[in-house]
């Protein structure tokens, strides 16, 4: 429930900043990855194009929202270092199925269980971004998320990130 409100907090404090933008400082992104493997992004671009705010949907193993922060390091805008909150990553709960030799359809049931168990980390990470055009420019781009959080039903603290390539248009 803390990183529940620590989140609320933050994309409330997000929304807080002020923003010069034009409708054309909008895009839109759709990529993939490991472990989310379909990302929908909207993203606000600001300060002259050397900085964007961005909001997205992971699906994949699990699914969650994050949204996030990039800054220009280069003056052609190649690479990005940015602060992401919200899902990070997915890991297996480790959910414990109990005793399987009762009967065929426990031993199915826990089967199935195991499969889908995984469990989205929130939490707050770092990005670090490749934009084969630049930052806000469309093109392709690939995106390495690392952080700490907790899991979504365990509530284990946890390291966690992903990768993703993503286009925008």
């Amino acid at each position: 429930m803390k990183l529940k409100g620590f989140l609320l907090s933050s994309i409330a404090a997000l929304s807080a900043f002020s923003f010069n933008a034009n409708a054309n400082d909008v895009s839109f992104s759709i990529g993939g990855g490991y472990p989310y493997f379909v990302l929908p992004e909207v993203s606000l671009s600001t300060n002259e194009g050397t900085q964007r705010w961005y909001a997205n949907y992971k699906l994949g193993l699990d699914d969650g929202f994050s949204v996030g922060f990039e800054h220009a390091l280069t003056a052609d805008k190649k690479h990005a270092l940015g602060l992401v909150v919200g899902a990070l990553g997915v890991q297996d709960d480790e959910a414990d199925c109990g005793d399987t030799e009762d009967s065929l359809g426990t031993i199915i049931g826990c089967g199935f269980v195991e499969m889908f168990d995984d469990e989205t980390t929130n939490g707050v990470g770092l990005s670090y971004s490749y934009l084969f055009s630049g930052l806000n420019e469309s093109g392709w781009r690939v995106r390495f998320e690392l952080g700490y959080g907790e899991g979504s039903d365990s509530k284990e603290k946890r390291a966690d990130g992903g990768v993703s390539v993503s286009y925008e248009f």
